[in-house]
């Protein structure tokens, strides 16, 4: 708030209404404060990255699905009933290779 003030103080038009000369220029803004909007962007970014680090694409794995939902669906289903198909499949003997 006293940047705030004092700015004020400084320039008589800080606000300014529709019948200033200058009412569509922007104030000046300080250096400082630049610079510390840049370093609070950054430390956001990289905790942001740091956050997705463990969330990695793996490209050696086979291609499954069509989006993250479809993937996470196939893991539900695989968890659930996987054993049941596996067996069916067996069954059929359509998981053996033909000769």
């Amino acid at each position: 708030m006293d940047a705030n003030n004092k700015a004020k103080e400084a320039d008589l038009e800080f606000y300014r209404d529709a019948s200033s000369p200058q009412y569509r220029k922007g104030s000046k803004a300080f250096e400082e404060n630049i610079d510390k909007m840049v370093k609070e962007l950054h430390d956001r970014q990289a905790k942001c990255n740091a956050f997705r680090k463990w969330r990695k694409f793996h490209e050696e794995k086979d291609i499954d699905s069509i989006n993250d939902c479809n993937e996470h669906f196939d893991k539900k289903i695989e968890r659930t009933f996987g054993n049941y198909t596996l067996k069916n499949n067996l069954e059929k003997r359509s998981v053996l290779p033909v000769n």
